[in-house]
């Protein structure tokens, strides 16, 4: 559920595909890919397992399929990812009382609160989404080391030695990776996206 598919290119132009019934799949597969892996991890992050947390996916996939053919965007009237996560709680709580989950408190003294755990959702799909994209431009072996070294946190000897590589190649690397993320995020916040 972490690897997102492909980030559409603005919010907008893919809420409007999705009332176009003859695009097909592709607009849903795409509306999919950018917002069930925030739902599913706020689920997880809730005290759902797995397959609850599936379950939650699913019932916010087919409440937005039966309600986006009538929706109209208005970046005036709020974020589309607030809808989305209005949608998601009150499925959350839907599921947690179908399946007699016991209620998951979030402690402000020891949790982060549900604002912090959505925020935090929504800025590791853009980062992936990011990441997914500047993979699209870089070179395999690049994002390899990327990877190994930002992500998967060895240190840079070990990336240099496992990549057949010098410790430079791995600093110059992480570098060029992390400007072309800074880059895809800022166009994110683009307000006409």
């Amino acid at each position: 559920m972490l690897q997102p598919a492909g980030f559409p290119e603005t919010r907008a132009s893919l809420l409007a595909k999705l009332g176009d019934n003859s695009l097909g799949q592709s607009a849903w597969r795409q509306f999919f890919d950018c917002y069930a892996p925030a739902v599913y991890r706020v689920a997880r992050a809730r005290g759902f397992t797995g397959p609850d947390a599936d379950d939650v996916v699913q019932q916010v996939m087919m409440s937005m399929v039966s309600h986006l053919g009538d929706f109209e965007y208005d970046r005036d009237r709020g974020r589309f990812r607030n809808w989305v996560r209005t949608v998601a709680e009150n499925k959350i709580r839907e599921v947690r009382r179908r399946k007699k989950l016991p209620q998951v408190d979030i402690d402000p003294n020891n949790e982060p609160t549900a604002d912090n755990i959505w925020e935090e959702q929504w800025r590791l799909q853009d980062l992936l989404w990011c990441l997914d994209q500047v993979g699209q431009e870089i070179s395999p072996k690049r994002l390899a080391i990327f990877k190994l070294y930002s992500i998967d946190g060895l240190p840079p000897a070990e990336v240099a030695k496992q990549m057949n590589t010098s410790v430079g190649y791995v600093y110059v690397t992480r570098h060029l990776v992390l400007n072309l993320i800074r880059k895809k995020a800022k166009a994110l916040d683009d307000p006409s996206s």
